[in-house]
Formats: C-alpha cells, sequence, structure tokens
C-alpha cells in the first residue's frame, strides 16, 4: 500500500529556518548586550561609592587641617610647624 503522507527533506528537519535563526542571533545579542550594560552599571556604581568616600575623606580631612590651622593662628604657633609635627608623627595633619 502506498503511504500518502508528504516526507520532508532532511535539511529542514536538522535546520532550523532562516528566520528562527536570525531571531535566535538577535535575542543572543540582546542578552549579551543587556548583560554587559549590567555589569557597566555595576562598576559605574561601585567607582562612584569609591569617589564618594575618597571626596568625604578628602573634605573631613581639609576640614580638619583648617581647625587646625585656625588654632595654631589663634595661639601664635606656626601653623606649618604644627601641621608638619603632627603629620611626621603619624597623624593626619591636625593639632586635636
Amino acid at each position: 500500500m502506498p503511504d500518502n503522507t508528504e516526507e520532508t527533506a532532511p535539511s529542514d528537519s536538522i535546520t532550523p529556518p532562516i528566520s528562527q535563526q536570525t531571531s535566535d542571533a538577535q535575542g543572543e545579542f540582546a542578552a549579551a548586550v543587556d548583560e554587559l550594560l549590567d555589569q557597566l552599571q555595576h562598576k559605574f556604581d561601585t567607582v562612584s561609592r569609591e569617589m564618594s568616600g575618597k571626596l568625604d575623606d578628602m573634605t573631613r580631612r581639609l576640614d580638619e587641617l583648617e581647625a587646625s590651622l585656625s588654632t595654631a593662628g589663634d595661639t601664635g604657633t606656626p601653623a606649618t610647624v604644627t601641621a608638619t609635627a603632627t603629620t611626621a608623627a603619624g597623624g593626619t595633619g591636625s593639632s586635636k
């Protein structure tokens, strides 16, 4: 008895259609771009936090130096000697 079912070409069952391949490639590309953007955002956030912390530390140190210079100026002690001596002793440059 003859078989009335259509036979599919071997290439149709192995290789997906071109439109599906293009869609898959676009999906993979979009996923790669999303991951790259996530990584960049994470790095940016990390650098931003580090910079903010360093700026806060610098501001604190400048405030301490300003207070030290103001105190040294009020007592008549040369400010550069006080700040230098404190820094050389391992301090932060303030005379507190």
